[in-house]
């Protein structure tokens, strides 16, 4: 099973690093994306404004691991409450649902061209109005859809400040990490995810390890793995404790991990093991790299034709995480 590694030292200073722009709304998500929810609440406790999750099952595990003195904004918009804490924060995107949140701490979520959750324009004015009078509006935010582009971004935030024109008094953010690289942060509020935990070239957090399982030396003609290629030479190989099923997808094939002090290719990736090239000195029980200080994520994710996000998420289940 893989050893997944997490700095949390790392995600602090991420964090901080953030802050010292801008007030932080800590998008905590997917289990922190990959690096433990609870741990890195715990962590960023100090440091961050609020928290943001994407459920209520998600805000309810904070809840009952103790998280309960920071505000925790539910981005998904639900048709009626299921958590009664004061420190919870429902979105809202549909003006019918307003009765059932009356005197309950709310959010209003704006459709400004992500086209995923949010008002669309005919009656966001609408929600915002009920909103304001029947809930305890706390914020109006949105989500840019390239937040690293600036003139789609200034598109969306444009649609954002017409759609709110007349309700300055409500708290707003709708810059993410994107936006930090461009240095705009409108409102002085970062909701940020991918940021906190390595990616847009802050400092990454999670590394993963796996042990060699066993070696052996396959004949050239023979093949490693399923399939029908073969080897055109004799090589000798690790069994490596790690497969499609812990997040290392089958097009790693071709990339390499990192063992014995250097880049090992990777001939095939099963459920559970991976075979690689290894060296003569190479035992069961050494520990080999998939993803950290000699293989970045940009690596994986570019192999894999995706993105950070989606690779962290992969592997924070790939086995026990630990925090360093």
């Amino acid at each position: 099973m893989a050893d997944v590694e997490i700095d949390i030292c790392a995600i602090r200073r991420n964090a901080k690093k953030i802050a010292e722009r801008s007030r932080l709304i800590a998008v905590i998500k997917a289990d922190a994306y990959g690096h433990g929810m609870t741990r890195t609440a715990e962590a960023l406790a100090g440091i961050a404004d609020m928290f943001a999750v994407a459920t209520e099952d998600e805000a309810r595990s904070l809840l009952e691991n103790g998280i309960k003195d920071k505000d925790i904004l539910i981005l998904h918009p639900y048709p009626r409450p299921g958590i009664s804490s004061g420190s919870v924060i429902y979105t809202l995107s549909d003006v019918s649902v307003v009765p059932a949140f009356k005197e309950m701490r709310t959010a209003v979520k704006l459709n400004t061209g992500m086209n995923r959750f949010g008002a669309d324009d005919g009656y966001a004015r609408a929600l915002l109005k009920e909103a304001s009078v029947n809930t305890k509006l706390h914020s109006v935010y949105s989500h840019l859809r390239c937040a690293t582009d600036a003139d789609m971004s200034r598109m969306q935030i444009m649609r954002f400040e017409k759609i709110t024109r007349g309700f300055e008094n409500i708290p707003g953010h709708i810059a993410s990490s994107g936006a930090l690289v461009r240095g705009n942060i409108p409102y002085g509020t970062a909701r940020c995810g991918i940021a906190l935990y390595g990616g847009f070239g802050y400092e990454r957090a999670m590394s993963v390890y796996a042990d060699v399982i066993e070696t052996r030396l396959i004949g050239a003609g023979s093949g490693a793995g399923y399939g029908k290629s073969v080897l055109s030479r004799d090589k000798r190989v690790a069994v490596i404790d790690i497969g499609y099923a812990h997040g290392y997808r089958r097009s790693s094939v071709g990339g390499h991990v990192f063992l014995g002090g250097k880049p090992r290719k990777v001939l095939s990736v099963c459920m559970d093991c991976t075979i690689t090239e290894c060296g003569r000195d190479t035992r069961r029980g050494d520990r080999a790299e998939i993803m950290g200080e000699h293989i970045p994520p940009s690596e994986l994710a570019n192999k894999y034709r995706t993105v950070e996000y989606e690779v962290f998420t992969s592997f924070g289940g790939a086995g026990e995480k630990r925090y360093v």
